[in-house]
């Protein structure tokens, strides 16, 4: 059981780092499941949104990586139960990657994300996988 937060999927839809690779094997490795909060897909799309308007993603790459967002088997949560936990974390984090750390840490399950910022926060009772 994993967490997986936008960073970590679009990581692995466009390629992008090192850590590109090592996300796709902890991801599918079998017997794994993920879980997100539902805010994940309209986060993934604001990322792929920038990268195509930025020029770095073709027609071909922003339809591989909507499929790729479409196909992924995700256990999606309502962010309302984890309100208090992520107001909680305000001073450390957004409010966007709170509700993936109070996810996480509902689901006593790994977050695997590709921001070392995130992992450095205090106040995380949850561990943190870094990529990239």
């Amino acid at each position: 059981m994993l967490v997986l937060d936008a960073s970590a999927a679009v990581a692995v839809f466009l390629n992008l780092g090192p850590g590109a690779g090592n996300i796709r094997l902890r991801i599918s490795l079998p017997g794994e499941s993920l879980h997100v909060p539902q805010l994940f897909d309209v986060e993934v799309l604001h990322m792929l949104r920038r990268h195509s308007l930025r020029g770095t993603l073709s027609g071909y790459r922003e339809d591989a990586a909507l499929g790729g967002l479409r196909d992924m088997r995700l256990s999606r949560y309502s962010h309302t139960p984890f309100l208090d936990r992520v107001w909680e974390l305000k001073d450390n984090l957004s409010a966007y990657d709170a509700a993936y750390v109070a996810l996480a840490e509902t689901l006593s399950a790994p977050l695997v994300t590709t921001d070392a910022r995130l992992a450095r926060a205090p106040g995380i009772r949850a561990e943190v996988e870094v990529y990239g």
